[in-house]
């Protein structure tokens, strides 16, 4: 009796010992005054009517949606769960009227969402990678890798006016399953990238950067906003003008871990802090 209760006791610190010298986590060391972490913004709530008179639509049906994107023809709001389905969301007049419709599955984790030009849905899904889905629900593989490198983490994506997709690949070490590895090992492991249908060229624009997500055009359409997530911060890659190609920072210190960010049209963006 006592050898059984010995062997159940330290089987578990033994199989932690041998997982830990197979594994590939590899923390970042830090030096203490860099863990201290900063005073985040004071962000006061804008509209907190806005969200007591909302309705929830979908619930029960929507399993996790990640993104949305909205075809402004057809009134109809795309969104992926996390059963591999795109939903088509037709809004009525209250959530009990409104109406969800699977569409189609990716086969993965479809993630960021965008409408394209010519009614097509702009996916990144987390395991498959980039992909199109034409109006008749037609889809297609566009890229997954750059350089070689396979994409583990396909995140966020929006579209220029002219065609040109950026999006990102979270972490070239870590799935979508296993992404808090990612933010406890401390390490950049995220890259951002283009993708030209045109020329079917995928670009690589940074690198080493903190599980990028979330990703949005300026207005302008002169530079792109990214946010890394465990660091709080959100940052612009300029696509135009005398900075083209370098990087400033848009918001650091955000109150929460930045998801989805969207253009309002309004001059606002609106930042997605789940963690808040």
């Amino acid at each position: 009796m006592a050898y059984t209760i010995f062997v159940l006791a330290t089987l578990p610190v033994i199989m932690a010992v041998l997982l830990y010298q197979l594994d590939t986590f590899a923390p970042a060391q830090y030096p203490d005054h860099e863990l201290t972490p900063k005073q985040p913004l004071f962000v006061p709530k804008r509209n907190t009517h806005m969200l007591h008179g909302s309705e929830k639509i979908g619930a029960g049906e929507l399993l996790g949606p990640e993104d949305v994107a909205y075809d402004p023809i057809t009134g109809i709001i795309y969104t992926g769960t996390t059963d591999g389905w795109i939903n088509r969301v037709t809004v009525n007049e209250s959530a009990a009227e409104s109406k969800v419709e699977k569409w189609v599955n990716t086969g993965g984790r479809p993630l960021g969402l965008v409408h394209g030009h010519h009614g097509e849905v702009i996916i990144a899904d987390a395991v498959k990678g980039l992909l199109n889905v034409t109006r008749d629900g037609t889809m297609e593989l566009l890229t997954d890798e750059a350089d070689g490198l396979k994409f583990k983490l396909t995140d966020a994506v929006d579209i220029t006016l002219d065609g040109i997709l950026y999006f990102t690949d979270a972490s070239s070490k870590y799935a979508l399953h296993e992404f808090l590895f990612d933010f406890l090992e401390g390490r950049p492991h995220g890259r951002f990238m283009s993708y030209d249908p045109s020329t079917k060229q995928t670009k690589v624009l940074l690198r080493d950067l903190y599980f990028p997500n979330g990703v949005v055009i300026s207005p302008d359409q002169h530079f792109v906003i990214f946010c890394e997530t465990p660091m709080r911060m959100c940052k612009k890659y300029y696509i135009k003008g005398e900075k083209r190609g370098s990087v400033d920072t848009f918001i650091e210190n955000l109150p929460g871990l930045p998801d989805n960010i969207r253009y309002d049209g309004e001059g606002r963006y609106w930042i997605a802090l789940p963690t808040v």
